[in-house]
């Protein structure tokens, strides 16, 4: 009975922490065999056209950007115009949907994160990517699979994302995504100007990075969160320069270490730069 008991809770634990958003190559190639999974490729058309996963589909994350709805709405994207493009795919949302990028997790997290905006659970991360199923030794091919366009009706959850004048450092912990040269104004990254939001605190999606998987295991993520007294207990916004990549990196890998309080500020970076009514620190 205790033995029972225990597996219940580390199921359960494993669940709440959001390590059911994971899943390693093992897994996954069993998955394909059994045909129950469709896979998405979201990186660029010259790394998918190179070498990609047997039956994988191809959706680069750079191509769900929608920021006129960022500025119009707060939200990640127009939800009809997004859930096209998973239905130009054969999608519909009771798919089971595995994403991979090349490995470090930026793309694969966004593609994520928008299906899940978009009301679809069943939504996982291939662990390691396209490197590491690569270094295992697992099939690859350039073949591209033949798709039928399907219906994809989509239930937006509209408040999961914070809008430009709900940012506010006082009351929550908001995390800037990118490197320390564009969190200090050296770089701008291609926005109208360099800097911060006022309050934010520097916390690069690298230093969550693994070298062979895509995060780094839950306790040593917590160790660094610790240090940089970033607590589940916490409301969180992270944000990068486009609101798809590093910020959404860091809401998979906060949810995998079991911050369940996080948001991402659709905008981000490029929105709040470009209104020079509001303040910049550097």
């Amino acid at each position: 009975m205790r033995r029972v008991l225990l597996a219940v809770v580390l199921f359960w634990s494993a669940t709440v922490c959001g390590a059911g958003f994971m899943v390693d190559g093992g897994q996954l190639a069993t998955e394909m065999k059994q045909g129950r999974v469709r896979l998405i490729d979201a990186e660029s058309a010259e790394s998918y056209q190179r070498a990609h996963l047997p039956g994988a589909a191809h959706l680069p994350y750079l191509d769900l950007e929608d920021y006129e709805e960022n500025v119009k709405n707060g939200q990640p994207a127009f939800a009809q115009l997004a859930a096209s493009k998973f239905a130009a795919l054969g999608l519909t949302p009771a798919a089971d949907v595995v994403v991979y990028d090349s490995g470090d997790g930026r793309a694969a997290s966004a593609v994520w994160y928008m299906l899940r905006f978009l009301g679809h659970d069943k939504v996982r991360i291939l662990d390691g990517g396209f490197r590491k199923w690569l270094k295992e030794g697992r099939a690859v091919t350039q073949e591209t699979p033949q798709l039928a366009k399907a219906t994809y009706v989509p239930k937006p959850r509209s408040d999961w994302a914070v809008k430009s004048q709900d940012v506010d450092p006082k009351r929550m912990r908001v995390l800037d995504a990118r490197s320390l040269a564009e969190f200090t104004g050296k770089e701008n990254g291609g926005a109208r100007q360099g800097g911060h939001i006022p309050g934010a605190k520097a916390l690069a999606w690298t230093q969550l990075a693994d070298a062979t998987a895509t995060f780094k295991p839950p306790a040593a993520m917590k160790k660094i969160l610790d240090a940089a007294g970033i607590t589940p207990d916490q409301e969180i916004v992270t944000y990068c320069n486009g609101g798809l990549g590093r910020s959404t990196y860091l809401l998979a890998a906060l949810t995998l270490a079991g911050y369940d309080k996080v948001k991402v500020y659709p905008g981000s970076w490029i929105e709040w730069a470009a209104d020079p009514s509001r303040p910049i620190e550097r």
